[in-house]
């Protein structure tokens, strides 16, 4: 977002040197700014390919159909050396699973998508990894030989995770919170007034429907252990 050029050069070096390319989606830019210009970034502007806003985070997937490891990351978040090693050490111990760090668990019945879910959230210390019902969009990793779909197929824009968790749902994909210690992501900035949840805050309603539908599906058991190898990309 135009809004958080103050963050996203510092969110996008965090993650370059760890990923074989990095597709930068740029939401309705006038310009392609300076700091997207790198060897392994390739840009995806929102008058080219849509305008797809949050889930133009996936836009590579419909680019780039090469199998591989694909992490989503933000720009208001600083990724850790070893993100993309320890998400990927966690895709192979859970073979056929997405893997996250911002997470949360619906409670039954949901009369609200804010107050009826339990956030893990990425800034908290987590002992074992654990089965959930959503994976924050902003710190997760999957192999599109698991799961790979067309974003712009979404019938939503900006209600990302619950998206995301649909289409894994429906596919039989388990989504896994990974053990971590706390502030493990640093936040470069955090509550800004146009910022998703904000709105969410404000009127839940289509949010609230899309997760009863989520609920309503049986949510997998955790996959087996397993090994494989791919290619790293990051969105």
């Amino acid at each position: 977002m135009p809004s958080r050029a103050d963050t996203a050069p510092q969110a996008i070096a965090s993650l370059l040197s760890q990923v074989d390319r990095l597709w930068l989606f740029l939401d309705r830019f006038a310009a392609v700014p300076s700091y997207a210009r790198h060897e392994r970034l390739r840009v995806l502007r929102s008058q080219e390919v849509g305008d797809m806003h949050a889930n133009g985070k996936f836009a590579g997937l419909f680019v780039d159909q090469e199998p591989c490891a694909y992490f989503a990351g933000v720009d208001d978040i600083e990724s850790p050396v070893d993100y993309c090693e320890t998400l990927g050490r966690e895709l192979r111990r859970h073979r056929g699973a997405a893997v996250g760090v911002h997470a949360a668990v619906l409670h039954r019945p949901v009369t609200s998508y804010a107050r009826d879910m339990k956030v893990l959230h990425r800034r908290s210390a987590q002992a074992r990894a654990a089965g959930v019902d959503l994976l924050g969009s902003d710190s997760l990793a999957f192999h599109t030989d698991t799961l790979s779909f067309d974003v712009r197929a979404w019938p939503d824009v900006n209600m990302v995770d619950l998206s995301f968790a649909l289409e894994a749902r429906r596919r039989g994909v388990p989504l896994v919170m990974i053990a971590r210690a706390a502030h493990w992501l640093r936040a470069l900035a955090e509550d800004q007034e146009d910022s998703i949840w904000a709105g969410v805050l404000r009127d839940d309603t289509r949010q609230t429907k899309v997760a009863r539908e989520l609920a309503a599906l049986p949510r997998q058991q955790l996959p087996r252990r397993g090994a494989r190898r791919l290619s790293y990309r990051s969105a």
